[in-house]
């Protein structure tokens, strides 16, 4: 049925999210993957607009061509390959941004699964929207439905732990956490990998098979051992991320007016610090938990996620994914969701990029690209 697909967005009724939906094991087929999947998906979007026929544009991560593992059916895996080689579907690393591009400007709805929650700092429009995503769910006897999906607003918080799961995904590591908790070296010595306990970014290995490499090199990464806990901290100025920072298990932060620690002073302006003190807040790790302890003259109030409020003065409190301490209306620290942060030189402070310069090639934890701000 390469009828139900077309290369032309603006001919398509629908966008498909095909490495989603052809590993949906619900919607019937064998394999962890299945194009009859996509198939039944087609008859539901038939149905739900009540149409003859519909045209489908697909998109599809690299991976689900190059693991053959995934799809059982070998004249499945030759019709994907060929729907490539004629440009019927569009084969990406990653499917999503493509997918979320094409939606943002056609205004077609994706067939998925996802709530594409890494991506709410990049498409903004996707914060309450009632008519993005088209989920299918399976009867259980073969038959699929198509839903409208409400993507719930979500958290800076959230935003961030989604964005650290769509790079685990991506290196193939959601399912080996153990390996994040650790420092891992790549055998070349010009590597950015090659010594990443004194460097700023911690680059993530890749799962390949049963092996932990390096995507530069492809060698084996050698294991150096447990990294300390840390945390990510931002640094928000009405609403907007002036700088980022990182605390480490063993290694407290400052942070005030005083050059000594994370220096407010660097990133707004004087009048705006002007309720704050030289050794405003100290943040440290105590027994596994971070703690946020109040050490100025006009106290601090501690904001958490579910939006009670607690006035902090000479005290100290444990400190959250998703809570906030502010020194006046404006003026926050807000604690990531992410588990594992990229920035370990603690002294110093990591300011936005001022420039729309391309990423770097390597994937990292929590990478500077603006778009893929944690």
């Amino acid at each position: 049925m390469p009828e139900l697909l077309t290369n032309d967005p603006n001919v398509a009724d629908a966008l498909l999210d095909m490495s989603n939906i052809l590993r949906a094991a619900d919607l019937g087929g064998r394999g962890a993957a299945s194009l009859s999947r996509m198939f039944r998906v087609g008859e539901a979007l038939a149905s739900f607009y009540g149409a003859d026929q519909v045209k489908l544009f697909g998109v599809a991560d690299r991976s689900l061509l190059d693991r053959p593992d995934l799809i059982s059916d070998f004249r499945h895996q030759q019709m994907l390959r060929r729907w490539e080689t004629d440009g019927l579907i569009l084969v990406e690393g990653k499917a999503d941004n493509p997918l979320l591009q094409i939606a943002e400007e056609t205004g077609l709805p994706i067939i998925t699964r996802d709530r594409f929650v890494g991506h709410r700092r990049e498409y903004r429009w996707l914060d309450g929207s009632e008519d993005a995503v088209l989920e299918p769910t399976g009867d259980g006897q073969g038959g699929v439905r198509l839903r409208r999906v409400t993507l719930e607003q979500k958290y800076e918080w959230e935003i961030s732990i989604g964005e650290e799961r769509d790079l685990f995904v991506q290196q193939g590591l959601l399912r080996r956490r153990e390996a994040l908790g650790r420092y891992w070296k790549c055998p070349e010595q010009r590597c950015p990998r090659h010594d990443p306990k004194n460097s700023r970014i911690v680059l993530l290995p890749r799962r390949r098979g049963g092996r932990l490499i390096c995507d530069l090199h492809g060698l084996d990464m050698i294991d150096l051992g447990p990294r300390p806990q840390a945390a990510q901290l931002k640094i928000m100025h009405d609403g907007q991320e002036r700088g980022r920072f990182t605390v480490t298990e063993g290694a407290p932060v400052t942070v005030g007016r005083s050059a000594d620690g994370i220096n407010l002073l660097d990133l707004v302006d004087r009048d705006v610090v002007r309720d704050v003190s030289r050794f405003h807040l100290r943040l440290e790790f105590d027994e596994g938990r971070l703690t946020i302890t109040d050490t100025s003259r006009n106290g601090t109030t501690l904001i958490f996620r579910n939006g009670a409020e607690l006035e902090l003065r000479d005290d100290s409190r444990p400190f959250s994914a998703g809570d906030r301490a502010q020194f006046h209306p404006g003026l926050e620290i807000v604690r990531s969701g992410r588990r594992y942060p990229s920035e370990l030189q603690v002294r110093g402070w990591i300011p936005l990029p001022r420039t729309d310069d391309e990423p770097s090639e390597l994937t990292m934890i929590g990478r500077l690209d603006p778009k893929l701000r944690g």
